[in-house]
C-alpha cells in the first residue's frame, strides 16, 4: 500500500496545491467531486479538515475499496482535464502526459507506477508486479503480472551515462514513431523517473519460432516477404533499424513485428557524435562489416546486411549458410563492399520476389532440363544450379542425365564453387542414391577434380568420394577410373587417401 505520503502527493496535485498540473480546488469543490463522482455524502461546513487532509482521507477510502484505478483513470481523462484547466483537446493530453510523469517520478521512490494500456491507467507495485524474464546489453526485461505489458528497464549500471540514456529514449521514440505500422511493436508509455517504457507481449521471438519447429518451404516464404516488408515501410521513413536478427523479430498471433530500435537512426536527423564500438552492435553473424569499425558508418545497406543474414537463418537454420533457392539476391545483399548490396530494404524484396518466381517456374525448370539434356551450360543452368539445396543438388545428378557435366561446367575455375559443392554433395549424396548405378555421377565429378589438378582442399573432398563409392559401394569401373589417375601422376598425400 501506498505511504500516507505517498497519498499526500496525490491529494495535494488533484487539489491544485502543486502548481501546473490541476486548478485549485476550494474545500467545497473537493466535497462537490468526491460526492457525485463517488458516492459520498459528505457535507462541506465548519470544521472541515485540511484540504489535502480531506482528499488524502477519500482517495485512502478508494484505494481500500478497490476503487483507486476508477479515480486515477477518472482524473487522467482527457474530458476531466479540459473542464478542470479550461484547455483544448490538445492541450489536454499533454497536460495528462506531464501529470503522469510527475506522478510516477514522486510515487517510483515507494515502487509504484502507473502504467497505462488501450488508454486505460493502473498504478502497480513493481516490486510484487514485475516478473524478470530477460536481459540485453543496456536494459532488463520485465512482464506486469497485472497489466500483462511487457517493461524494458535501462540498468542500473547506465542510468548515470548520459549517452546511454539518450540511446534508449531514442529506442522508445522511433519506436513510437512507427506505431501505425503493424508490423512494428506497440510501445506504449516512457517512464523517465526510472528510464523504463512498457510495450506489448509477444508470443515468441523467430529465432525460437524457426529453431522449435518444422517449416515447409511457403511458410518460409511468407515470413520472409513479412519481414522484408516490414523493413522496406521503415526504410521509406528514412529510419533505419541497425540491430536486426531473429531475437528482434516477434510473433503475435500468426503476425511478425519488429522490435528494440535500440542502434536505430532516424536519417532525417544528424548524430554525428554517436560513436557506439562493437558491444553494442547487434549480434555478430547479423551485423554489417562496416558496423564493426564505427556504428556511424551504418545505413540502410547495413540493415540489408543483416536481413541477407536472417534470409539465410529462415531458409537454413544458420545465417550463414546461403545454400537455398534465394542464394543470389542474399549474397548480393551480404557483400562486403556495401556499394554492391541493394539499396534498401525494398530493393532486395524485390530481388527476393524475382527469385522466388524463377524458382517456382514450373516451364522455366523444363526448359533448364533440357539445356542440361543437350549440353548447353549457360547462365539459366548456372543459377539453377546456385540455387539448390544440398539434398536437391544430389538428386539432380542422379535424376537428370547431363546434371553430371552441368555440374562440372558450374565449378570449373571457381575455388569457392568446387569446394562448396563438392561438401554439399558429402553431405547428401549417400542418402539420395536408390541404385547402385546411381553412384557413379558422384564418383565421376569427383574423379575429374582431381584428374584437373584442382585445388587441394578440393581434391581432398573428392577423393573421400570416389574412394566411398569405388570400394564401399564397389563400383568396379570407379576402381578403374582410380587406377588411371595413379597411373596419370596425383599428389601423394591424394593418392593415399584413394587406396
Amino acid at each position: 500500500m501506498l505511504s500516507d505520503a505517498g497519498f499526500r502527493t496525490i491529494a495535494e496535485v488533484l487539489n491544485g496545491d502543486i502548481p501546473g498540473y490541476y486548478s485549485y480546488k476550494s474545500g467545497g469543490k473537493l466535497v462537490e467531486f468526491f460526492n457525485a463522482n463517488f458516492g459520498f455524502a459528505d457535507v462541506y461546513r465548519s470544521g472541515f479538515p485540511s484540504r489535502w487532509l480531506y482528499a488524502l482521507d477519500k482517495i485512502k477510502i478508494l484505494w481500500n475499496q478497490g476503487r483507486f484505478d476508477t479515480f486515477l483513470n477518472l482524473i487522467l481523462s482527457k474530458r476531466f482535464v479540459m473542464i478542470d484547466s479550461g484547455i483544448n483537446e490538445v492541450q489536454a493530453l499533454e497536460k495528462i502526459d506531464k501529470i503522469v510523469v510527475f506522478l510516477n517520478e514522486q510515487l517510483n521512490i515507494e515502487g509504484y507506477k502507473i502504467h497505462r494500456m488501450n488508454q486505460e491507467y493502473k498504478l502497480v507495485s513493481e516490486d510484487g508486479d514485475l516478473e524478470f524474464i530477460g536481459e540485453g546489453g543496456f536494459a532488463n526485461v520485465y512482464r506486469s503480472r497485472s497489466t500483462r505489458l511487457i517493461v524494458k528497464k535501462l540498468k542500473d549500471d547506465f542510468k548515470t551515462l548520459k549517452g546511454v540514456r539518450h540511446r534508449f529514449k531514442r529506442e522508445f521514440e522511433l519506436t513510437s514513431s512507427l506505431s501505425d505500422l503493424s508490423g512494428v511493436i506497440e510501445v506504449y508509455d516512457f517512464n523517465a523517473s526510472d528510464y523504463s517504457y512498457t510495450m506489448e507481449e509477444a508470443e515468441s521471438t523467430l529465432e525460437k519460432y524457426i529453431t522449435d519447429y518444422e517449416h515447409n518451404e511457403n511458410t518460409k516464404i511468407v515470413v520472409i516477404r513479412q519481414i522484408l516488408f516490414i523493413m522496406k515501410t521503415v526504410h521509406e521513413r528514412n529510419i533505419i533499424h541497425r540491430d536486426i536478427s531473429p531475437n528482434n523479430v516477434l510473433l503475435f498471433k500468426g503476425q511478425l513485428k519488429l522490435s528494440d530500435f535500440g542502434l536505430g537512426k532516424d536519417l532525417d536527423m544528424f548524430h554525428s557524435h554517436r560513436t557506439m564500438r562493437t558491444h553494442s552492435m547487434g549480434q555478430y553473424y547479423y551485423c554489417a562489416p562496416e558496423q564493426f569499425m564505427q556504428l556511424k558508418e551504418g545505413d540502410k545497406r547495413s540493415d540489408v546486411y543483416s536481413l541477407g543474414s536472417l534470409i539465410n537463418f529462415i531458409m537454413t537454420g544458420d545465417p550463414r549458410n546461403s545454400i537455398h533457392f534465394l542464394r543470389n539476391p542474399v549474397e548480393k545483399a551480404k557483400n562486403e563492399n556495401p556499394s554492391v548490396r541493394y539499396s534498401d530494404a525494398g530493393a532486395l524484396l524485390q530481388g527476393v520476389e524475382k527469385a522466388i518466381e524463377y524458382h517456382q517456374d514450373k516451364a522455366r525448370l523444363e526448359q533448364i532440363g533440357s539445356k542440361i539434356n543437350n549440353g548447353i551450360f549457360d547462365d539459366d543452368v548456372d543459377n539453377y544450379i546456385y540455387g539448390l539445396s544440398s539434398n536437391e543438388l544430389c538428386r539432380a545428378i542422379v535424376d537428370i542425365p547431363g546434371m553430371t557435366s552441368a555440374v562440372l561446367n558450374f565449378i570449373e575455375s571457381d575455388e569457392k564453387r568446387t569446394i562448396e559443392v563438392l561438401q554439399m554433395i558429402e553431405s547428401e549424396y549417400l542418402g539420395v542414391c536408390r541404385t547402385w548405378v546411381d553412384y557413379d555421377g558422384f564418383g565421376h565429378i569427383a574423379y575429374n577434380v582431381i584428374r584437373n589438378n584442382l585445388t587441394y582442399v578440393a581434391q581432398e573432398i573428392a577423393a573421400r568420394i570416389l574412394h566411398e563409392v569405388a570400394y564401399e559401394k564397389n563400383r568396379f569401373n570407379m576402381q578403374h577410373l582410380i587406377d588411371e589417375l595413379i597411373e596419370l601422376g596425383i599428389d601423394p598425400l591424394i593418392e593415399g587417401m584413394l587406396k
